[in-house]
């Protein structure tokens, strides 16, 4: 809330010259006006020629798809009772998909960063492109860290389940004090609501859309190899065939894991996670692999996530495949036609799997 009251004084203060609008005068109403549950977080009366209007202004300011589209929903909500007003989403920062997710609501923007897009009559403001003035400091374990992805990982694969913290500390085996203190940070970020006192999810793409502006599949440790095969699947054979011993960890990811669960495109490098540099050398040593810079079939990959990449892991056509969630959060930031690929993911896998989600509410 303390972030929420600066970023309104903030606005309070330089809303006319963020717009920056020739001839457009605003006059931002006491604050006490707007304090009414049912008011929003900002009123500015405006000017602009022979134009009278209200601006009505909702701030967001947590980095959280849910909580925005709940905002939207709210303004929208709010608009209906005022005559002549235009809606407009505030934050500190809107990346382009937000700034898209306003426009197709029809909701205009401002944010602190110099975006804006305001639409009305004949008033119209577009200035996008700025970057983010204000990064997230990261604080602490979020929800995206290795282990607490745990947590996600379990909820978002049985969303329609109401999850105690202890029940759900036991599946995931963390600390129920540690699950705990992950929850109230989950339903901060509106991720999650409490049913008697139980987790329930919610909006589960808008849990994932968070999650891969906070991943990235350059943040696994990855090593270049050749082996000797005609393609893609020749190397998928060769691995079958050397039937890996369940001590040592390791699982396809990116495309090949991503063709194995709902294929979609050809391609020639396979990606496999292994769970150190043993089974790393186990694998190099028995399929007499060299390193290659240019040219390679095999990447090989230590895992950022550590503790929690293998997790719903499962054997498909003889080989480990990551879970559809991993799968999604390496594909859609992977260069070769990675983002078609989670989407083809989402809609085929994913999306079937969240519907669940609202059948306890």
């Amino acid at each position: 809330m303390k972030f929420e009251q600066k970023i309104k004084k903030e606005l309070e203060r330089s809303f006319q010259e963020l717009l920056s609008v020739e001839d457009l005068k605003i006059n931002m109403a006491p604050s006490s006006i707007s304090n009414r549950a049912d008011s929003p977080d900002l009123i500015a009366q405006a000017r602009y020629g022979d134009l009278h209007f209200q601006l009505i202004i909702e701030v967001v300011a947590q980095n959280s798809l849910p909580v925005l589209k709940n905002k939207i929903s709210r303004l929208k909500e709010i608009a209906k009772a005022f005559n002549h007003a235009v809606p407009i989403l505030a934050a500190p920062y809107l990346s382009r998909q937000r700034q898209n997710i306003c426009r197709d609501e029809g909701v205009c923007f401002i944010d602190l960063s110099g975006n804006v897009y305001i639409k009305f009559k004949s008033l119209y403001v577009e200035r996008i492109g700025f970057s983010n003035k204000f990064p997230e400091k990261r604080k602490g374990r979020g929800p995206f860290s290795d282990k607490a992805s745990l947590i996600l990982r379990s909820i978002l694969k049985d969303g329609g389940h109401l999850w105690g913290v202890r029940e759900l500390a036991k599946r995931v085996h963390l600390d129920p004090g540690f699950v705990s203190r992950m929850a109230k940070e989950l339903e901060k970020r509106k991720y999650i609501a409490r049913i008697n006192s139980k987790i329930n999810l919610r909006d589960p793409e808008g849990v994932l859309d968070d999650w891969v502006r906070n991943y990235s599949y350059n943040q696994n440790k990855n090593f270049s190899y050749f082996l000797m095969a005609k393609s893609s699947v020749e190397v998928l054979e060769k691995l079958r065939s050397l039937k890996i011993p369940s001590s040592v960890d390791y699982a396809l990811s990116v495309q090949a894991g991503g063709n194995l669960v709902a294929p979609y495109a050809a391609y020639q490098e396979v990606h496999l996670y292994v769970g150190n540099e043993k089974a790393l050398e186990y694998l190099k040593k028995r399929l007499k692999l060299r390193s290659a810079e240019q040219g390679a079939n095999l990447i090989l990959m230590l895992p950022y996530y550590k503790n929690s990449v293998f997790y719903d892991s499962r054997i498909i056509e003889g080989l480990r495949v990551v879970s559809d969630i991993q799968l999604y959060l390496d594909l859609h930031g992977y260069p070769i036609r990675g983002l078609e690929q989670a989407e083809h993911l989402l809609d085929k896998k994913l999306k079937p799997l969240f519907a669940k989600v609202n059948s306890n509410e």
